[in-house]
């Protein structure tokens, strides 16, 4: 019998967790998204599903969710920066399809 199958930290230690892995991913996000490989190392949907995994994983207090839309804007904005940067690739995918 498994007792601790879905149960999450509660209280004062799930706040530290959740605090921990938001200041990790708000370092790791800003420095993989924007390296200077050509592009972002991992997509988009790997930072949003750790992000979601966050959420999950712990009970966020309100600040900790505003954290939580700050991240997921950054990576919208990075995704529209993107596609400001590149505007004559996007034609030519509409037109091959």
């Amino acid at each position: 019998m498994d007792l601790i199958s879905d149960t999450k930290p509660q209280g004062a230690f799930s706040a530290l967790l959740g605090d921990q892995d938001l200041t990790h991913l708000k370092f790791v996000l800003r420095r993989f998204m924007s390296c200077d490989f050509g592009g972002p190392l991992l997509p988009a949907s790997y930072w949003r599903e750790r992000i979601a995994a966050i959420m999950r994983q712990a009970h966020l207090s309100p600040t900790q969710i505003q954290t939580v839309h700050r991240l997921y804007l950054y990576i919208d904005g990075f995704k529209r920066q993107k596609a400001r940067a590149t505007p004559e690739e996007t034609p030519a995918v509409a037109a091959d399809q």
